[in-house]
């Protein structure tokens, strides 16, 4: 599969050696250069602000039922943000963790408790 920067002219060199370090967390994959999902990829570099948010995902046919999710809302100077939609709390910090690690620069807003 031919992986596609999300942000033209930002692509990462060597790509198929950081998609072999990077680590899968539920439907996506992180490494300390880029988030993977979908044919695509955000470079690490790019990320300004990173909001961590509850919610629910209702699937269609659910009778309004929802499923707590985590949102991760990543912000990276482009019009659309990205969103991660996360079902474990701990998968969706260890997402940021491996982020954190990489740019312990970026501001992380996390829900107050």
């Amino acid at each position: 599969m031919a992986w596609k920067s999300m942000i033209p002219g930002q692509e990462i060199p060597n790509i198929k050696d950081d998609r072999k370090t990077s680590v899968g967390i539920e439907q996506y994959k992180v490494s300390a250069a880029a988030i993977y999902s979908k044919g695509e990829y955000l470079p690490v570099s790019a990320i300004k602000e990173i909001k961590m948010q509850q919610s629910t995902y209702t699937p269609a046919c659910a009778c309004g039922k929802g499923i707590p999710v985590y949102k991760l809302r990543i912000d990276y100077g482009m019009e659309k943000p990205m969103v991660l939609m996360i079902e474990k709390e701990k998968n969706a910090k260890k997402l940021l963790s491996v982020i954190s690690e990489a740019r312990p620069d970026i501001r992380i807003e996390r829900p107050t408790p």
